[in-house]
């Protein structure tokens, strides 16, 4: 498979318009060498079966269809390049033997990526991330398929192709939920599985601001304001348990010790 299907992260927005839907995601990783696949004149009969021609404002520039495989699991790729005015979108399905070979690719080459970069997109969850070139791509599964849409821009996925086939293939994509031990207790210390820092997702345990590293060396700025008494960074999860946490500042009336607010 190209080197592009191995990166990191997330973003949903509108295209080609200014209108955006969901902010643009940060990170992006390097890619994995690996050697183009082989096209298969015998899956070209099947290109209008798994791809969609009409997708207005965007034209159907070209298709193709070929085998591909992720390490040594195989898959059939049908491809769909797109075009609107300077704007290219690039769509791959993929369709695998079965699921259970499916899985293990999503947990695999894709789980990186779908923990950190998974959202909500009109009741489906996606995974979203920055390609080295500064694409946006978003993928999820649908039963035995892949698909995969990647915007040859930085600003945002396009909307209209990503739309379009999600109702094709509605996605059955998941991710691990976020649990927080503790729930809205600010009176003892938790843990949150699944909180988002920066472009990372890891679990977290609360903690006194006056305790964590980065507010003693100085890099680590409260939003709120909240003091070294009494500030305490509390791992919560949305309501959504699939999307990943967060940290909140929160300020104890009495103070912080231990990763909790004292009761008295």
């Amino acid at each position: 498979m190209k080197k592009r299907f191995l990166l990191l992260l997330l973003l949903i927005a509108c295209a080609p318009a200014a209108e955006q839907t969901i902010q643009p995601p940060e990170p992006t990783i390097q890619p994995t060498e690996k050697p183009a696949p082989t096209p298969d004149t015998r899956l070209h009969g099947n290109i209008n079966k798994y791809t969609i021609k009409e997708i207005l404002p965007f034209t159907l520039a070209s298709t193709d269809a070929t085998q591909d495989s992720f390490s040594i699991i195989p898959a059939e790729r049908y491809d769909a390049r797109y075009q609107a005015g300077s704007v290219t979108v690039l769509v791959h399905v993929f369709k695998f033997a079965t699921r259970e070979e499916l899985n293990v690719v999503l947990n695999s080459e894709f789980f990186h990526i779908i923990n950190n970069g998974a959202t909500r997109h009109q009741g489906h969850i996606v995974a979203l991330y920055l390609t080295q070139e500064d694409h946006r791509v978003v993928i999820w599964s649908s039963g035995n398929f892949l698909v995969y849409i990647e915007t040859f821009l930085p600003e945002f996925a396009a909307r209209e192709i990503f739309e379009a086939y999600l109702s094709r293939y509605p996605s059955d994509l998941e991710t691990q939920k976020c649990l927080d031990t503790d729930g809205d207790n600010y009176f003892r210390q938790g843990k949150t599985t699944r909180v988002k820092t920066g472009s990372t997702t890891m679990e977290w345990t609360d903690t006194c601001i006056r305790d964590f590293p980065m507010y003693k060396n100085q890099q680590y700025k409260t939003q709120k304001g909240i003091t070294e008494e009494d500030g305490l960074l509390e791992g919560q999860c949305q309501n959504d348990q699939y999307l990943p946490g967060y940290i909140n500042e929160h300020a104890c009336p009495r103070g912080c010790q231990d990763g909790a607010c004292k009761l008295k």
